[in-house]
Order: C-alpha cells, then structure tokens, then sequence
C-alpha cells in the first residue's frame, strides 16, 4: 500500500511539473513592437535579403487590389519590383500587439506610409491601416505570416 502512495504522488509531481511555462506576454509583445520598428529601418537599406528575412517561408501578403501572394518567394519578388519603382520608400509603426495565452502567435495593428513618384517625377504619398500575424518559429524568433493593409483616407503618420 506505501508503495501505490508514493507511485501516486510522484504521478502527481511529475504532471504537475508538465505544465506549461508561464508567457510573460508584456515581454514579447515588447519584443514584437520593437522587431517591427527594426524591420521597417531595414527598409531603407534597400537590403533586399534583409528585407525579406522577416517574413516565414509560408507568409501571406496581402497588398490592396491584388490576389495574395503567398510564400516567401513571391513576397521578396514583389518587394524587388517595389524596391525599383522610382522614389519608392515604405515606413511603418506599431501600434499595438496581442500576444497568444501561449506566446507562439501575435498580431499586431500598425500603420504605414508608402511613397511613389508619378510620372512627372512628383511624390504621392499613401496611408495605410495594417494587420500583422506573427508566429514564433522553433528557435523562439518572430516571423510575419500575414501581412495585410488597406487605404486609409484620414491615415497620417
């Protein structure tokens, strides 16, 4: 009987030492605003590796007005084009983040400001409201997975 007790309550430590670690979802979430910020300094690099090491291999892009481009491939075929067109710049900020319960996925609401010139050489400038999903890869870093903005007519930055 002493036996089946201590079997019973080293059962109970060992589930109890399964549970899952507690996320310290302030933490990561301050990580996430802070990659963003980092990525969007990237851009005016003109890195295109750079530029596209933060999407995933399996990121989705969702850019107005055309079908999704999906994989990370396409993404970086699209930032190459972008990155040609004359007075291209792209910035943008975070404004907030929801980290998950167990810390492997966020979004993120953002907002960005594109520029491009018009044919006579004239900037436009476009604000735009963003979605940002991210995931949380094998090796505990960040990567977008879903990227996706719209016009917005009363956006500043």
């Amino acid at each position: 009987m002493k036996n089946i007790v201590i079997i019973f309550i080293l059962s109970i430590l060992c589930l109890a030492c399964k549970r899952e670690p507690v996320v310290d979802k302030k933490l990561e979430g301050d990580k996430l605003m802070k990659l963003s910020k980092d990525w969007s300094d990237i851009v005016k690099t003109g890195d295109l590796e750079k530029i596209t090491e933060g999407w995933a291999d399996d990121a989705v892009m969702m850019v107005p007005g055309m079908s999704p481009l999906r994989g990370k491939e396409a993404i970086k075929n699209y930032v190459k084009a972008a990155l040609e067109i004359p007075g291209f710049s792209a910035r943008w900020e975070p404004l907030e983040v929801f980290v998950s319960d167990n810390g492997d996925m966020a979004y993120m609401i953002e907002r960005n400001e594109m520029i491009v010139n018009d044919s006579m050489g004239n900037p436009i400038v476009t604000y735009n409201k963003t979605v940002t999903v991210w995931r949380k890869d094998n090796d505990g870093n960040w990567k977008n997975v879903i990227d996706m903005w719209n016009e917005d007519p009363n956006g500043k930055f």
